[in-house]
């Protein structure tokens, strides 16, 4: 995403480098302001990363639960608990849930991440501030 929103700068930046005039600081500053606006890209990023979990362990998460919450001997293992699921109720029965699991997920990642990002980006603007003889 964060590709797509700066490929408009980037393709300014090299033609005004393929010629031989100075390059202003203009089409730099635009580019940069592009790359570094981190919130917004943290949380898609975060949002996406757990909308890609959640479509991941869905399935395992859903047979793991049905195959623990079963009575004794309902499913010789949790393989043929997956097998029962599909025969009898379709794939879709893996996704059952999935709302939550991923509104679960997805806002977990936000959270984690977007706070990891931030925390990082003050600890380096402290070691810089410490690092500063003024």
């Amino acid at each position: 995403m964060a590709v797509t929103c700066a490929q408009p700068t980037d393709v300014v930046k090299v033609r005004f480098q393929a010629h031989i005039r100075v390059i202003g600081t203009l089409p730099n500053i635009t580019r940069n302001a592009i790359v570094n606006y981190n919130f917004p890209c943290h949380f898609v990023a975060a949002f996406g990363a757990g909308f890609c979990a959640t479509v991941v362990a869905s399935p395992v998460d859903v047979v793991k639960t049905r195959y623990m919450n079963s009575m004794p001997g309902q499913y010789k293992n949790a393989l043929n608990c997956m097998l029962t699921m599909v025969v009898k109720e379709g794939p879709t029965a893996f996704y059952k849930g999935f709302m939550p699991s991923f509104l679960r997920l997805g806002s977990w990642n936000v959270v984690m991440f977007v706070s990891f990002e931030q925390l990082k980006r003050m600890m380096v603007l402290a070691q810089v501030a410490w690092e500063s003889p003024f």
